[in-house]
């Protein structure tokens, strides 16, 4: 394994990659897009002998909705959205409540019709049920209020391929510049 090309990855960042499984294959193949997964930093833990970073994530899958993960994998794109930490702490703070969620298959459902051309705004499932990008995008928004008025779509309503977009769009417009 690979150190993290991404040396500077910090509490609240964001991060994507194409997802494992059944349920990344469906998110890419359903949303035309590269990334199928991605999760919220919370604590580097240690740094391995070989320079491999080992984190605490919160992330959202199948087997156990949103959950603490120890993650090693290396990203393929990170984001910040904060700017100070208040809203480090905001974003880190709204990850933590949603851990406990259950995965959100209707959501998963909703994107597969999608790739057969059959658009359904919000599958009937329960709210709190979350995938990856649901639980991101609130945590995002928890952080970053602003952040809402860049999106296309609601928060439980995204896909990472959509998220990353936005959050790339929200990142220049208002950290960058």
């Amino acid at each position: 394994m690979t150190p993290h090309i991404f040396p500077r990855i910090q509490p609240g960042d964001i991060g994507f990659d194409k997802g494992i499984g059944i349920s990344g294959f469906l998110i890419r193949a359903g949303t035309r897009s590269a990334y199928g997964h991605c999760w919220i930093y919370h604590n580097l833990i240690d740094i391995l002998d070989d320079g491999t970073e080992l984190w605490d994530t919160v992330e959202s899958g199948p087997r156990a909705g949103v959950i603490h993960r120890l993650r090693t994998a290396t990203p393929n794109k990170v984001i910040r959205v904060w700017a100070d930490q208040f809203e480090q702490a905001d974003i880190l703070k709204e990850s933590n409540r949603l851990v406990g969620s259950r995965y959100g298959w209707g959501e998963i459902a909703r994107i597969v019709a999608q790739f057969f051309g059959i658009r359904v705004r919000r599958w009937p499932d329960n709210p709190m049920a979350v995938i990856c990008s649901n639980h991101v995008a609130q945590a995002a928004c928890a952080g970053r209020p602003d952040f809402g008025l860049y999106l296309r779509y609601a928060c439980n309503e995204l896909w990472p391929g959509e998220l990353a977009v936005s959050l790339d769009s929200f990142v220049w417009d208002t950290v960058v510049a």
